[in-house]
């Protein structure tokens, strides 16, 4: 095995090489002040290094760090949302476009892609997916599962690692462990890797565990953005919650927000970093999977 530190000159990268074949890549700190990918990342890499865990095939290529200024100040982001900046045609100067700009060259070799995310609200550990993931996801056994992201128009909003990925025809997907301060979400997202790599025949199955909460799958219908900097919830609410049609659920400023049908919520936001222009929550319906 090649063990490759600062893969290609990019920072906080490590390669381990097998032989020629598939190439995944994992991702962790693409947002600052979500810490448990790049803490579940550090974990299995050192397991590898030391040979706890043996790999039987392939490339794997492990960013620890994606945006290590955002980790620096304990901030989602310096200037802009990394993971809205997968595009090659963006020519920013700033740090988040730039670095976006290096890992996308990593991402350009990745048949399979993970990126480890966590949320600033306590939620069930679920999977981001899109379509063309679906058959894959079904022995993964981590649930619930998001997909839809994509094809709700937003070019900007749509342009993450997972779907740059799968732009190119791949698997693609993004890991929410848990809230990002509590500890549970580094054990979930650790399993997470081994669940992903078991899948693909990358390490033995006796590291398999099911992650999951409910066997749900909840296709994205569209997303609702900030209008004022003072958004709160009316009510409690929490993830993949079922909010009825014409329950008052939420205040932006002086709006009054109010379900127009049926429907699942789906990763609310914490109201402390909900402002204008943000996305707040997520909403759609739960599908026979």
């Amino acid at each position: 095995m090649k063990l490759i530190k600062n893969y290609k000159n990019i920072d906080d990268t490590i390669c381990f090489d097998l032989w020629n074949g598939p190439v995944v890549s994992i991702f962790g700190w693409v947002h600052g002040n979500e810490h448990s990918g790049v803490k579940a990342i550090e974990k299995f890499t050192k397991q590898l290094e030391n040979w706890e865990i043996k790999l039987k095939k392939w490339k794997i290529i492990f960013v620890k760090k994606a945006n290590q200024k955002a980790l620096e100040i304990n901030k989602r982001e310096v200037e802009k949302n990394m993971n809205r900046l997968f595009l090659k045609w963006i020519k920013w100067d700033d740090y988040e476009t730039q670095r976006a700009q290096q890992l996308m060259k990593i991402l350009d070799e990745a048949n399979y892609h993970l990126d480890l995310h966590s949320t600033s609200w306590k939620s069930v550990p679920f999977l981001f997916a899109e379509k063309n993931t679906l058959e894959f996801i079904k022995t993964l056994w981590i649930y619930p599962v998001v997909f839809g992201w994509w094809e709700l128009g937003n070019d900007v909003l749509s342009w993450d690692s997972e779907n740059y990925v799968n732009h190119n025809n791949w698997i693609g997907l993004t890991f929410e462990a848990w809230n990002h301060d509590d500890e549970t979400a580094e054990k979930n997202a650790y399993q997470a890797i081994l669940n992903f790599l078991v899948n693909l025949d990358i390490i033995d199955k006796k590291y398999f565990k099911m992650i999951w909460d409910e066997k749900k799958i909840v296709k994205l219908e569209n997303v609702y953005v900030a209008k004022n900097d003072n958004f709160q919830y009316t009510i409690e609410v929490k993830n993949f919650q079922k909010i009825k049609k014409w329950t008052l659920f939420a205040k932006d400023g002086n709006i009054d927000v109010i379900a127009e049908k049926d429907f699942i919520i789906t990763m609310p936001k914490s109201p402390s970093v909900i402002k204008k222009w943000i996305e707040a929550f997520l909403f759609g319906k739960e599908l026979d999977f």
